[in-house]
């Protein structure tokens, strides 16, 4: 069974907002808008996230609404990467992290667009490096703490079928308990991460400010 990746879709920012530096050596840090157990998270933070995300295309433009469900996807990312690190059951290696560097670059088009992703969000390539091996970390992490445990039975995808004939018409159960499967599939862990990130949030010391 391939892996379950619903969390990439949980928030359009989940999983592309990691939190990035604060701000560079030296410079003034802006406003704190949230906490994780003392791990404070910026505005700035926010707002290199967004910035992030438009570049890769993941959400278009959209302000405030854009920014507070940004500030949630960051919160998560941070519970989740806190918990990964205190259990210490996934560990990404140098290798991995270089091969997101590269695909992050074909992603962009070219070595020009991905320079020019850096320099608009005020990053070198070490720190870029490190967000993304957070990223993997994050989903790594969350695959074996709840992906690996979520199924979908023969019997669910027939009663999916059986319910939903206008969706399948034509078609024979056989055809369609691929397509079914995987659907209830990222349901389910849809519902497990949503599940988890609650406990994560309500063992933690979680605060938030105003945008």
């Amino acid at each position: 069974m391939k892996p379950v990746r619903v969390w990439r879709a949980m928030l359009p920012v989940f999983l592309l907002s990691v939190v990035l530096p604060s701000a560079v050596s030296g410079e003034l840090i802006d406003r704190i808008v949230a906490s994780v157990n003392n791990e404070v998270i910026t505005l700035r933070d926010v707002r290199r996230a967004v910035a992030f995300n438009e570049a890769l295309g993941a959400v278009s433009k959209g302000g405030k609404q854009l920014e507070k469900e940004t500030l949630e996807g960051l919160i998560n990312s941070k519970l989740v990467l806190l918990e990964a690190r205190r259990l210490m059951l996934v560990k990404i290696t140098e290798e991995e992290a270089a091969a997101e560097v590269a695909a992050l670059k074909k992603r962009l088009g070219s070595e020009q667009k991905y320079h020019a992703v850096l320099d608009a969000l005020g990053m070198d390539a070490k720190a870029l490096s490190r967000m993304l091996e957070e990223r993997v970390l994050v989903e790594r992490f969350l695959e074996k703490k709840v992906g690996l445990f979520v199924r979908v039975s023969r019997e669910e995808a027939r009663k999916y079928f059986n319910d939903h004939p206008r969706e399948f018409q034509g078609m024979r159960f056989q055809r369609a308990h691929k397509k079914i499967a995987a659907r209830l599939l990222d349901r389910k862990a849809d519902q497990q991460v949503r599940q988890y990130l609650g406990e994560l949030r309500n063992r933690a010391d979680v605060r938030e400010n105003r945008l």
